[in-house]
């Protein structure tokens, strides 16, 4: 650090020194025009520095300077002076080179973990460098901030971030990664630490965030950890007095809330909306299984559709995703087919996603159950959209949907109408045959009807059995039943439960409780537990063995999800099948929201529950008293109590952050036992919080614009407004250039991303630089629409 200071000291007291008068401009044009500028402008001038392909700098006499900023301002390009006292990366400063040398530090660059590239050099400066042959070269050479993009983009940079008061070369990064080959979608990061106008801590708080949220590998548990204790000092810093004022927040607790809400799964019918004329979309389909006719199918309707247009996945807006058949409907089998599937690469799909893309929708059949005329969920496919659902958090820049068909067999009315349904944006929807050709449900939540509680007085204590017995769930139930009656509890799980809880129960209500080791996966070992404590036949079964391995999709193996699904799934068929059953046995599964909305790094966890709401349907399309409780956050255990919860004290820090909060046990398990007729979803949640978590799960509603030939007008008027901070777009004269508009090279950079979110299309920086109107770029963005309108379409499913 000390020799950092040194080298800033040395290069303010040489430079101070100059006489003259001189100045720099900032020019909109490139390296040859420049020079050629240069050679027939009056005076002296360098060029000093190439920032990128139409960004460089000049240096030289003022007089001269400010001849060449007229000159290129005529010609309708940018061009502007620069604060600077003296003339930078220019022959004049040669003079100095001894000077300098003797005040910079006796130091050389050494190798080190981190590439340290120069902006003169362009390229990686080489351990040994000496500070004296560096620092001049810095100070003197022409810089080639071009030459260095390149050099890390060569490196594998893909995040660029600029620190400084305000931003002065995020333009000229961005378009240098306009022609990367190695960035075809341009870098992951672009972003500031601070910005003119803006408060510090607010753009320094959005910018860290955003490069965060862009790294798919950002450790965001470690934030939910245990603050540091003590000061952890920075070695030898500050290296001057400064001014201690804290400045950091306190982490603070969430606000209380008080309740439950006790919410089913409702599917609406959905108005149908009058087709209006727009701008074509770009649509790709991908087919995960064998299915020809009906990607034919969908690919024709895409043809047909007046708005969109097929493309490769690359460069589609949409991406229709169509799941694989599953031979078996049962969840056993079905789980098993998903396992060997996801080793097969089935969850490689989010790969196709290009820099286009809005929405992936995945299109499935028979996943859900609309109303009571349908059959019972499909369990494979309706795993596999749960799944689609996690993935969908890892993709912050893209919503995944799920549209549900009633058949495989597509005919062009249906294809058409799952066009329509998937630009409508919803996210949950699904497709069903009525009077009048096919109609559109989305899947909502409301309150669940009121419904009487058990009799617990009736025998259904009689004889419990508990899985899952030994975790926190598990010990749970086994407490409360206790309490109210219950004559004869059998806790299953792996290990033994916590002899000292147990001992406590049996004396203080006299229930008989016994905990014998057993894997519920095994066969053999249940059906030799069953035989010894299986007794008259179980009165009521209450499921609550699982298991959570996380992972996001990348990461997510054939072994990985077996393990999910063993206890849930198969654990529970065993338990139906081998353990002795009175004919009026009741079973409450413990399922989890997670099922139902999905999660960040919870892809198979998902599935494993949307199969147990699977099992519940069909046990009780066979006649059985069976009911899944979606659960939402259970408390943590306190202190004292056997800490064997799925969840860790980080996991519930972030899932709170996300709305739901920790339910009380006792609350929990009062609201779940009633004769709920459909599974329940029991939370405790912020309301507002999770709302928003739950609407950014659907991407913008395609309606259609209101007058389809002024589109691009208003789309490059509202963007225009926006970067300028111009409250009713109206009042932007789209007859002004956009610099005198005060359009300048980072706003510009700005209006560039937003063009391209909002219509897809754009145009390049330079362009925006220059003297360009906004009818000029109204202009030029309609002949890149009407170009893409007559382009050949491609049918990736016909090859």
């Amino acid at each position: 650090m000390s020799d950092a200071v040194a080298v800033v000291a040395a290069r303010a007291n040489v430079v101070g020194r100059l006489p003259g008068r001189y100045a720099v401009a900032a020019l909109g044009i490139g390296e040859q025009d420049a020079s050629a500028l240069i050679a027939t402008t009056g005076g002296w001038l360098e060029l000093s520095v190439v920032n990128a392909s139409s960004t460089v700098a000049v240096s030289g006499e003022r007089q001269a300077v400010a001849a060449i900023v007229d000159t290129v301002r005529s010609s309708g390009h940018f061009a502007r002076g620069i604060t600077v006292g003296f003339p930078v990366h220019t022959s004049v400063l040669e003079s100095l080179r001894d000077e300098l040398c003797e005040q910079l530090p006796d130091s050389e660059f050494m190798e080190a973990p981190v590439q340290f590239i120069g902006g003169t050099t362009g390229d990686v400066v080489a351990p040994g460098t000496t500070f004296g042959d560096y620092w001049y070269a810095n100070l003197r050479h022409t810089v080639r901030f071009d030459r260095a993009v390149e050099s890390a983009i060569r490196c594998g940079a893909r995040a660029f971030i600029e620190i400084s008061a305000h931003p002065a070369l995020l333009f000229a990064i961005g378009q240098n990664c306009e022609g990367a080959a190695n960035l075809p979608d341009g870098p992951a990061v672009l972003v500031g630490s601070a910005r003119r106008g803006e408060r510090f801590v607010d753009a320094l708080s959005a910018n860290i965030v955003s490069a965060a949220v862009a790294d798919p590998g950002y450790p965001w548990g470690d934030l939910g950890g245990d603050p540091l204790d003590g000061d952890v000092d920075l070695s030898g810093f500050p290296n001057a007095p400064m001014r201690a004022v804290p400045m950091w927040a306190h982490p603070e607790p969430l606000p209380p809330v008080s309740g439950l809400t006790i919410a089913v799964e409702r599917w609406e019918r959905m108005v149908p909306s009058t087709p209006v004329a727009g701008r074509h979309r770009h649509l790709a389909v991908l087919d995960l299984g064998a299915h020809r006719a009906l990607a034919q199918t969908l690919c024709a309707a895409i043809d047909s559709h007046p708005d969109t247009e097929l493309s490769a996945a690359r460069d589609a807006e949409l991406i229709l995703v169509i799941a694989p058949d599953f031979e078996h409907t049962d969840a056993v089998r079905a789980a098993g087919a998903l396992a060997d599937l996801v080793g097969a690469g089935l969850l490689d799909y989010p790969m196709h996603i290009g820099a286009r893309c809005q929405s992936v929708c995945l299109v499935t059949v028979g996943a859900e159950q609309v109303d009571a005329a349908d059959a019972v969920p499909s369990a494979g496919q309706a795993a596999l959209a749960a799944m689609h659902r996690s993935i969908g958090f890892e993709h912050p820049e893209q919503t995944f949907s799920h549209l549900d068909l009633p058949s495989w067999d597509l005919d062009p009315v249906l294809g058409v109408s799952v066009i329509t349904a998937v630009l409508r944006g919803f996210g949950e929807t699904a497709l069903r045959g009525s009077v009048n050709g096919y109609t559109l449900f989305e899947r909502t939540l409301a309150d669940a009807p009121a419904v009487p509680n058990w009799s617990l007085d009736s025998g259904v204590l009689d004889d419990v059995v508990v899985t899952g017995g030994a975790g926190a769930i598990g010990m749970h139930y086994a407490r409360y039943l206790a309490e109210h009656g219950a004559r004869r509890i059998v806790l299953l799980s792996r290990r033994a439960a916590d002899q000292a809880t147990v001992a406590m129960l049996r004396k203080q209500h006299g229930t008989v409780i016994v905990s014998p080791p057993c894997d519920i996966t095994d066969p053999t070992q249940l059906s030799a537990i069953a035989a010894e404590y299986g007794g008259v036949g179980a009165s009521l079964i209450v499921h609550a063995a699982g298991s959570v391995i996380s992972g996001t999709a990348p990461g997510v193996t054939s072994a990985a999800v077996v393990d999910n699904f063993a206890a849930k799934v198969l654990g529970l068929a065993q338990m139906i099948e081998l353990w002795p059953l009175r004919p009026d046995v009741r079973t409450l599964l413990c399922s989890s929201v997670m099922g139902v909305w999905g999660g960040h790094g919870v892809v198979a966890y998902s599935a494993a529950n949307r199969l147990l709401d699977v099992m519940a349907a069909q046990l009780r399309a066979q006649g059985r008293h069976c009911v899944a409780v979606k659960w939402g956050l259970w408390q943590a255990p306190k202190a004292g109590e056997p800490a064997r919860g799925i969840a860790d004290a980080v996991t519930i820090a972030r899932v709170e952050r996300s709305g739901l909060r920790q339910m009380a046990p006792q609350q929990a398990i009062e609201a779940s036992l009633h004769e709920f007729t459909v599974d329940p979803l029991v939370f405790a949640a912020d309301a507002a919080r999770l709302q928003m978590l739950l609407d950014s799960r659907q991407f913008e509603r395609y309606e259609g614009p209101t007058d389809p030939n002024l589109t691009i007008v208003d789309a490059v008027r509202t963007q225009l407004a926006a970067v300028l901070g111009i409250p009713q777009a109206g009042e932007v004269n789209l007859q002004e250039s956009l610099f005198d508009l005060g359009v300048d090279s980072m706003l510009a950079l700005d209006l560039r991303n937003r063009l391209k979110r909002s219509i897809g299309a754009t145009v390049s920086l330079a362009t925006l630089m220059g003297d360009i109107t906004g009818d000029g770029l109204v202009a030029k963005l309609e002949d890149a629409d009407e170009r893409s309108h007559t382009a050949q379409k491609v049918d990736i499913s016909r090859d």
